[in-house]
C-alpha cells in the first residue's frame, strides 16, 4: 500500500507496510480493511516514533450494516434487483445522489503520542475517502465483536488482538468510535485507534 501519512512519494521495495494476511482469533483476513489498518499502524510507527494512537475523522451518509463487509455481494444483489431499470434513469439517480451529498471528501488523520498531537493531515483521496471510510469502520466493529444492531449507535468501543504471522508482528488495537448526527442523513464519524505494535514472541 502506498504512503498515506507523508506527502513525499517514497518507492522503497524493502519496506512492506501492512499484513498480507492478518489473523484475528483463529480467522485469517486478506481484505482491504486488514491491509489498510495494519499499514496505517506500520507507517505511523515508522515515521512518528513514540506515537501510540491515530484519530481518523470524516463525514458519512451510508448507514453501517453488514452489507459493507462484503460490498461485492451487495452490489450483485442490487444489480439483480435493478436488472430492468433504464440506464438513463440509473445515471439520473446517480447524478442526483452526487448533487445531494457532493463529491467524496477527505478523511482527516491525526497522529497522537500520549494525547499530544504530532501531526494532522488529510489522507490521499486515492487511498481512502468518506465513502470508503465506512467500509473500513465496519471491519473494526466486526473484529471487536460488536453486534451489527449496535453499529449506528453514537459511541462504541472495543479491543482487537491481531497477528501478522508472516512478518512475526503482534498488533493490539483499542478502538473508540463516535457517530455524531449532523443533519438529516449526514453523520460525523471518528475513530480513535490506540495501538501497540511489537515483534511476536
Amino acid at each position: 500500500m502506498s504512503r498515506m501519512l507523508r506527502d513525499e512519494s517514497i518507492d522503497d521495495p524493502v519496506i512492506q507496510f501492512g499484513a498480507r494476511v492478518l489473523y484475528i482469533g483463529h480467522e485469517a483476513f486478506e481484505n482491504t480493511a486488514s491491509k489498510f489498518w495494519s499499514s496505517l499502524i506500520d507507517e505511523a510507527s515508522m515515521d512518528y516514533p513514540g506515537c501510540n494512537a491515530i484519530s481518523l475523522a470524516s463525514t458519512g451518509s451510508i448507514p453501517l450494516n453488514d452489507d459493507l463487509l462484503y460490498p461485492v455481494n451487495a452490489l450483485q444483489r442490487d444489480l439483480d434487483s435493478e436488472a430492468d431499470i433504464d440506464l438513463a434513469e440509473a445515471i439520473r439517480q446517480a447524478v442526483e445522489e452526487i448533487n445531494l451529498f457532493g463529491p467524496p471528501t477527505a478523511v482527516r488523520a491525526t497522529i497522537l503520542s500520549g494525547g499530544e498531537k504530532l501531526v494532522s493531515r488529510n489522507l490521499p483521496l486515492e487511498c481512502v475517502n468518506d465513502h470508503v471510510f465506512s467500509y473500513l469502520i465496519v471491519w473494526l466493529l466486526q473484529w471487536c465483536g460488536i453486534q451489527e444492531s449496535r453499529w449506528n449507535e453514537e459511541l462504541l468501543s472495543g479491543k482487537i488482538n491481531a497477528k501478522d504471522r508472516e512478518r512475526k508482528i503482534d498488533y493490539v488495537m483499542k478502538m473508540a468510535y463516535r457517530n455524531k448526527h449532523l443533519s438529516e442523513g449526514l453523520y460525523e464519524r471518528a475513530v480513535i485507534l490506540q495501538f501497540s505494535r511489537k515483534a511476536a514472541k
